[in-house]
C-alpha cells in the first residue's frame, strides 16, 4: 500500500495510515454498508456512471440511504484521481451505515469513504496461462447488492487457496453455476457465449463483454448447469481489475485442454482495443 496516497474519508483528505472509522459504525459492528469498485485507465475512470448506478442500486436493495448526490461523488472521484499520480488505479467507494447508539440500528449519518490504490499494467502472462477455480456451495445473501458482508466470499477464497486455485464459483441448490467471488462467469459452447443472468451481481465489465460479443457470437443469458461444464469449450471470468481471465480448470475438470481458447482471446483483444481507443 502506498502510504503517501490521499484518500477521502467523511469530508477530509488523509493518508491511508490516518484513515479511521468509528468502532460504533454499523459497517464495523454489523457489516451494514454498500460499496463499489471501479478502475481507471490512464487516469480516466472506466464507465463511472454505470458504477455509480450500481452503488445506488445496492444501497436501495439493503435500504441504506445515501445522503450524497451522484454529482458530489463524481467530483470526489475525479479529485482523488487528480490528487494521486497513478496511471492505472483501483478506486473503492464505501458508504457505511453510520454511527449506532445501540450497536444495531443506525442513528448517525452514513460515512462516505473513497480509497485509491495503484494497478499494474495488464498481465498478459496470466491471460496466456489461464487460472484454476473451484466450486463453492455456500449461500450468499442479497447477491444483487455489493455490500461489505464478504463472509461467504472470504470462506470460499480460503478454500480456493487450499486447492491452489485463484477463485471460487458459487453454485446454488439447483446446480446452477452463478459467478465468482468478485467476478462474472462465462462459457463458450462452440460459438455460443453463455452467462448467467439470475442470482448474480451484474458486473460493468460483464455488460461490456456482452456488447463486444454481440456482433460476433450468439449470446445466451441463462443458467449454466454444473453438469454442463464438461461440455464447454472455453470459460472465463470478468471483473473491473482483471478484465477477462480465462479459466482452464474447474475443480478437477480441465477446460479446453488446459489452455485459453481462441474465442476468449478474440474477446480479450476486442476489449483491449476498446480501452486503447478510449471508447468508454
Amino acid at each position: 500500500m502506498d502510504k503517501n496516497a490521499l484518500w477521502y474519508i467523511d469530508g477530509c483528505w488523509v493518508h491511508p495510515n490516518e484513515a479511521t472509522l468509528s468502532i460504533n459504525d454499523v459497517a464495523v459492528l454489523r457489516g451494514y454498508s454498500a460499496f463499489e469498485s471501479l478502475r481507471t485507465y490512464n487516469q480516466r475512470p472506466f464507465h463511472l456512471e454505470e458504477h455509480l448506478e450500481r452503488l445506488y442500486r445496492s444501497a436501495q436493495l439493503i435500504e441504506l440511504d445515501i445522503p450524497y448526490t451522484r454529482r458530489a461523488i463524481t467530483e470526489i472521484i475525479h479529485e482523488i484521481i487528480a490528487r494521486n499520480t497513478y496511471i492505472h488505479a483501483s478506486i473503492r467507494i464505501l458508504v457505511t451505515g453510520g454511527y449506532s447508539d445501540d450497536g444495531v440500528m443506525p442513528s448517525g449519518k452514513p460515512v462516505l469513504a473513497v480509497l485509491i490504490t495503484p494497478l499494474a499494467e495488464r498481465d498478459m502472462e496470466r491471460f496466456a496461462r489461464g487460472v484454476k477455480v473451484i466450486t463453492s456451495h455456500l449461500e450468499r445473501i442479497t447477491p444483487g447488492a455489493k455490500t461489505a458482508n464478504y463472509v461467504v466470499a472470504i470462506r470460499s477464497l480460503k478454500e480456493a487457496v487450499r486447492h491452489h486455485a485463484s477463485d471460487a464459483l458459487f453454485v446454488n441448490e439447483q446446480g446452477h453455476v452463478l459467478e465468482g467471488t468478485r467476478s462474472n462467469f462465462f462459457v463458450f459452447r462452440g460459438d455460443v457465449l453463455i452467462t448467467p443472468r439470475e442470482g448474480i451481481l451484474f458486473g460493468v465489465t460483464r455488460n461490456m463483454v456482452l456488447q463486444l460479443a454481440q456482433d460476433r457470437f450468439a449470446l445466451e443469458e441463462r443458467p449454466v448447469l454444473l453438469d454442463e461444464l464438461s461440455q464447454v469449450d472455453e470459460a472465463f471470468l470478468t471483473s473491473s481489475s482483471k478484465e477477462i481471465t480465462p479459466v482452464v480448470q474447474i475443480d478437477d475438470l480441465i477446460i479446453g485442454g488446459g489452455k485459453p481458447g481462441p474465442r476468449t482471446y478474440e474477446l480479450e483483444q476486442r476489449f483491449i482495443e476498446m480501452v486503447e481507443r478510449g471508447a468508454f
